[in-house]
Parts: C-alpha cells; structure tokens; sequence
C-alpha cells in the first residue's frame, strides 16, 4: 500500500502553511474529490515540500436546468471537478438526478440566501425575504443590516433555520458523497452574521470543509487581459478581510479551507491569461498546497429569462456571453496543459468522457 492509499483509508493529518497560518488537513475521504482531479496511487504525493494542486470548481448548479447542463458539460468534456449545488434553485431535481449519473464529479452546498424562495416558510423569515416571501438582500444590504444591533437576535435566528434546512436538504440527496463542503452564493457565507451560525451548525453537521475566498490581488499583464472591474477589486478587498476573521474560527474547530483561492476578481471575465497569471504569482511567493479555482460556466438557456424577470442584474449575469467563454475554456487543451504543469507526481489529468453516462 501507497502513502497515498493509507491516507485515503486510514485518514492522515497534514499540515501546511500558508500565509503564515498552519491548518490541518484530514485526507479521510477520496483524494480526487478533496483534489479536484483524479489521483492515481503509483506515485507519492506527500513529499517535503507539497505542490499547488488546482481545485477546478463551479458555482450555481442547480440555479436552473440550462446552467445545471452547461455545467456538467464541463465535466464530461473537460476539466471541471467539483461544483456547488443551489438546493432553493429552480433546477434543483434536474441537478441531484443528473448528478447521481455523475459521482465522481464532486460536489459541495451552494448556500443561498441571495435569491429565490427559502425553503423554510417564508413567514419565519420576515427579517430576510420582501413581500413576496423571496430573497432579495444583496452582499452589502446583508452585511449593514448584520452590523445594527435593532432585532440582530431575531435575525440570527433565521438565518439558522434556513441554513439548516438547506444543508438537511442536500445530506438528503448527497450525504454519501464525501467530503461535505460549503460555500456561499455571492459569497454571503463569509459575513459575520452567517458565518457565525454557520460555525455553530458545524457543531451538529459533518461539514468538513468550507470556501474562504482570500484572492491575491494579480492580474496578467498581457495586451488581451480583460479589464479588471472596479467591483470586483472592491469585493475582492472586503472578502480578504472578512476571510481573516473566518480563518481563524475555522482553524480553531479544525474545519478545512483551501490555501488559495482565484476567481474573484477574474468573476465573469475568467480567462486563461488571468488564471495563468494567478498561477504563476501564487507558486513565485511559494504558496502550496490546494488553490480553489472558481468559474461560473452554467448559462441559462433563454427559455429561462423569466426566472430571473424581477431581478435584471441577474438575468443579464446567468444569460451572459461570458460563461459559454468561460465553459469553452474549462473544456480547452490550452487550460489542460496549464493544470499539467501544475499537477502532482502521479496524478491522472483526463477529462471525464460522456460516454460514461450513455448506458
């Protein structure tokens, strides 16, 4: 038996550093999942010094049918490995029983308190839906309502009922498939109200892991890098700080993160110049370990425009050209060569073929 397989059955605590902060990591479960690629077991991962092992990851499957499809498309025929599943969204059925097809293609709670209808009554939720009993707060709204002190217990409070009801429904459709991981829509989960009773449920759940977006800021300096969006600059700077006071919560409960993260400020216009460059600025500053690397490649068929009429921001996002570029790319030779030179010793660096899934 391989260090590597005694990993896998055994479980094995590891230790790695980044940005001068240890973290444990317990490999208990299949390392292609916790990996984002398949892993073969004739060579030794576990060397001295371990490699910047690229997570290919997804949001919003589940959102709606056509996002769901344009997702797994990336899977079957590129190197996609994990997604986060919308369990409140429109496709919900259509992406549990497309996913069973599927079950290496890892997968991990997409949490939703953004948008759409809870799955809680509405009526519990009056401090989070309008009148309509939807979702509707943005990142901002969410985070300024969370900072005042008028009803904050009340609304604690459900935002912990909805949060449980969500992960109840995904450990429903999915609790075999391990590692369980959470992240958030928009990336609410990191807010301190969310991620303060997201913390506590991880007393009652088996959540192993958990997103923190901290991106390096770097941007390729090459003549067809897309322009960076002053948004997304912004958003990156507040993420990296509220992800410092969830790093240290989640070390002191012994949940793992990622040690690096890309895909924030590159939202919606994730090219391979920019993840390159990511690449290659976070192994120059000698950054190892796991690098989550998010792209949102699931567009919405037109048919499905209505789904999002009352919200025009977001129908222009999910409908956006931009994601066939993106899902284009995650099915290229050109990011496949990237993540080669990146891979592990050892390690199987194929695409998923939809022929798997034919009979």
């Amino acid at each position: 038996m391989t260090i590597l397989e005694a990993a896998c059955d055994l479980g094995l605590d590891l230790t790695v550093r980044s940005c001068g902060v240890d973290f444990n990591w317990r490999l208990t479960f299949q390392a292609d999942v916790l990996l984002g690629f398949p892993v073969s077991t004739q060579g030794c991962m576990l060397s001295a010094h371990p490699p910047l092992v690229p997570i290919i990851h997804a949001d919003d499957c589940g959102l709606s049918a056509g996002i769901t499809e344009s997702i797994l498309a990336c899977f079957d025929h590129g190197w996609l490995r994990r997604t986060s599943v919308v369990v409140n969204g429109d496709g919900w059925s259509h992406a549990v029983a497309e996913l069973r097809r599927r079950p290496t293609l890892g997968v991990s709670l997409h949490l939703n308190l953004f948008e759409g209808r809870p799955l809680s009554n509405p009526s519990e939720l009056d401090l989070l839906v309008d009148e309509r009993g939807q979702f509707y707060r943005g990142f901002a709204a969410q985070w300024l309502r969370g900072l005042s002190g008028v009803r904050a217990a009340r609304l604690r409070g459900q935002i912990r009922l909805e949060l449980r009801r969500q992960i109840e429904r995904f450990l429903g459709a999915f609790g075999d498939r391990k590692p369980f991981l959470v992240d958030g829509h928009i990336h609410f989960h990191v807010l301190p109200m969310f991620f303060d009773e997201l913390m506590a449920l991880c007393a009652e759940y088996p959540i192993a892991g958990i997103r923190l977006p901290r991106e390096r800021f770097c941007w390729p300096a090459v003549r067809n890098a897309p322009q960076v969006r002053m948004l997304n600059l912004t958003k990156c700077a507040v993420l990296r700080a509220l992800c410092r006071r969830a790093d240290r919560a989640l070390h002191a409960r012994g949940v793992s993160t990622a040690d690096a993260f890309i895909g924030v400020i590159g939202t919606g216009a994730m090219t391979l110049e920019y993840v390159s460059a990511a690449l290659n600025h976070l192994h120059a500053i000698g950054t190892s370990g796991t690098v989550e690397i998010l792209f949102h490649p699931g567009r919405a068929r037109a048919d499905e425009a209505s789904l999002w009429s009352d919200r025009p921001a977001l129908q222009e996002f999910y409908l956006s050209e931009e994601r066939d570029r993106e899902a284009e790319l995650l099915r290229s030779t050109d990011l496949g060569r990237l993540l080669g030179a990146y891979r592990a010793p050892g390690s199987d660096l194929r695409p998923a073929r939809s022929a798997e899934f034919a009979r």
